[in-house]
């Protein structure tokens, strides 16, 4: 028969009886006699061990049976477990017992220790036995198979971001030498026009001197001829005279000769000195580009970094066809011709009529503006949002879908739109819709006095005046310095923002620079990605704000550039185009949050007004209209055309 505790297998000698020995002591592989019989625990004592039983807070309370009451021998009703576990603390023992209060695995040894003297202890053998059928068990089992399930889709999804990750590394690897090899081809082209250059300078250089070269070896023959002529007349003095004469006269013209050569014989000289620009792209360690860290990329979000990376090659592959438009019409447009400086000439002339003009007309646009800005005092956090039809903005004449960076409210019912992948602004009439189409590489826009607008074009680094009244007419251009996106006007300045490296510039209208910050108080970087900005009007003085995606970050700077405040919160992440309502508010467009905020620039609270439930996906740009209570919303999301080509209209209540 099976072993039980307190009990001994049968001899070799094939004894049919069995033998009740101290189970306590058993266990221990101890053969000795009981002295007594617990009837609560139903186990058989030596004298040691009935002992400690009767001294033990928790069984002093059994009864024990003496040797003349108590049975002659105990069988376990189930109690068939080896123990096999040895004790971490006591090696030679075996762990039979558990406490539940201190969650601890015992051994008979671990029993006597007072830690344990008030604590309600649990044979193991016992307490299998409900484990088994437990809950607590069930939900282990339950739950090793929902982490196993867990870790399986977590793997899956490291799988996934590991091929992204090559995927992404191909891809930079393989834009880098796609803009190395342009590169290469633009300088070699450039190479060869100047060889040319200096070949063609070089042969009409030679061709002049030889023809002087020429002229002297006819000139010299001629005073040989005339010397030989002399020497053969010395015996003929008549003759002589006559030759001498004639002599006179030939030499007399051989001397003009010279002379007249002498003066044409200055040839044009010619250096090579290297381009600033290209000094300074070569001496920059950013050179040909950088690497941008747009966010990381976990496992639960594989699928939106994804998407985002997507928006980004396709921004990239956009920017790469407006620098090369850029350059073409760069080219084109600044040649050293006479006609070409004849153009700038008039330009500059013209430069001087538009800003007196400008700035008569400064006083009524800031009045306009301030009522633009201000007329409506309703609080728009509390505000109710109803969904308007959108308003089509792709024209038959687009190449592709469009790309709204910016949208500003015009006088009337008009909107302008930036639309960066047509390279286009377009005047919306947001009651009839109709579109005006001007191609352009444009980025931000700003309104000035007299029906005229600033926009930003970041590939040729230039700001292009525009009039806005009737159908849209360039005017003048003014360079900067870097790669110029975010815009707006205030007191006869610019307010520019630049990336690479990230700034923020007060510039006069014709572009020299009056300011500039891009370092905070410590000497940091104030700015990563630096791409809108807007000025308010705000009691008692102006104040610009800069929206910076690389830091998820609302700045607030005065009119001369100094840090006011900085505002964050978790709602808002890649912050990008900005619209000032008056009353201290400002709207804000989280490109990633996915939803338009409306920010209180007082207390620094940021409320959401519009989210994805209502159709916001990758907003870039916001404007609002007092007057209508209308807001219009330009959206960005990559590959979806019906977002892309679109401008978004809610009716405020």
């Amino acid at each position: 028969m099976d072993a039980v505790p307190g009990r001994i297998a049968p001899e070799a000698t094939g004894s049919s009886h069995d033998h009740t020995y101290c189970q306590p002591c058993a266990e221990d592989g101890k053969r000795i006699l009981p002295d007594a019989f617990c009837t609560v625990c139903n186990e058989f004592l030596c004298h040691s061990c009935a002992r400690v039983h009767r001294n033990m807070k928790l069984t002093k309370s059994h009864v024990l049976q003496d040797k003349s009451s108590m049975p002659s021998s105990f069988h376990a009703d189930s109690e068939d477990d080896t123990f096999t576990e040895t004790c971490q603390f006591h090696t030679k023992d075996f762990i039979k017992y558990y406490c539940p209060h201190h969650e601890a695995l015992l051994c008979g040894e671990c029993l006597a220790d007072k830690t344990h003297r008030s604590c309600i202890i649990e044979r193991i053998s016992q307490l299998a036995k409900r484990y088994e059928k437990g809950t607590e068990y069930n939900s282990l089992k339950t739950g090793l198979v929902q982490a196993s399930n867990d870790i399986g889709k977590l793997s899956h999804d490291v799988q996934a971001i590991m091929k992204s990750v090559e995927e992404e590394s191909l891809t930079n690897i393989n834009e880098l030498r796609i803009f190395r090899n342009e590169i290469y081809q633009y300088l070699d082209k450039r190479e060869n026009e100047l060889l040319a250059e200096i070949d063609e300078k070089k042969r009409t250089s030679k061709t002049f001197l030889n023809e002087l070269k020429s002229q002297f070896t006819n000139m010299k023959s001629s005073i040989e001829k005339l010397k030989s002529e002399l020497q053969a007349q010395d015996d003929n003095i008549t003759r002589l005279l006559i030759v001498r004469k004639r002599a006179i006269k030939e030499l007399a013209g051989l001397q003009a000769a010279m002379e007249e050569v002498s003066r044409r014989s200055e040839v044009p000289r010619c250096k090579f000195h290297r381009d600033p620009s290209t000094e300074q792209l070569m001496a920059s360690e950013k050179t040909i580009g950088l690497l941008e860290e747009g966010g990381s990329t976990s496992a639960s979000g594989q699928q939106q970094r994804q998407q985002q990376t997507k928006q980004e090659h396709r921004q990239h592959d956009t920017m790469q066809q407006h620098q090369k438009h850029m350059k073409a019409l760069s080219q084109k447009g600044e040649s050293t011709s006479a006609v070409g400086q004849q153009e700038r000439q008039q330009q500059n002339e013209q430069q001087p009529r538009q800003l007196e003009t400008m700035q008569q007309q400064q006083k009524h646009m800031q009045g306009v503006s301030q009522k633009a800005h201000f007329s409506s005092k309703a609080d728009l956090s509390q505000a109710k949002f109803s969904r308007q039809p959108d308003i089509s903005v792709k024209t038959s004449g687009d190449g592709s879908d469009c790309w709204l960076t910016n949208v500003t409210l015009l006088t009337g019912d008009s909107l302008i739109l930036v639309d960066r992948n047509n390279c286009s602004l377009k005047l919306v009439d947001t009651k009839n819709n109709k579109l005006v189409k001007l191609p352009c590489v444009p980025w931000g826009l700003c309104l000035l006095p007299g029906n005229r607008a600033a926009v930003t074009l970041p590939g040729s680094k230039k700001i292009q005046f525009v009039s806005t009244q009737g159908n849209v007419t360039l005017q003048d251009v003014v360079k900067v310095d870097g790669l110029c996106y975010g815009i707006d006007f205030c007191d006869d300045n610019l307010i520019v923002s630049f990336t690479s490296p990230a700034k923020v510039m007060l510039i006069d209208m014709k572009g020299k620079v009056k300011k500039s910050v891009d370092k905070n108080s410590s000497g940091k970087p104030l700015f990563q990605h630096s791409l809108y900005l807007t000025v308010t009007r705000e009691s008692p003085t102006p104040a610009i704000y800069v929206s910076d995606s690389g830091t998820n970050t609302i700045t607030k700077l005065s009119i001369s550039l100094e840090v006011l405040q900085s505002y964050q919160d978790p709602i808002l992440k890649y912050p990008r185009g900005l619209a000032a309502i008056g009353d201290n508010q400002l709207l804000v467009c989280g490109m990633d949050s996915e939803n338009i905020l409306l920010l209180d620039t007082l207390n620094g609270k940021i409320t959401q007004l519009l989210g994805k439930e209502e159709g916001i996906e990758c907003p870039y740009s916001v404007a609002y209209c007092p007057q209508r209570k209308m807001m219009f919303v330009t959206c960005s999301p990559p590959s979806i055309p019906e977002l892309e080509n679109f401008v978004k209209v809610f009716k405020v209540a």
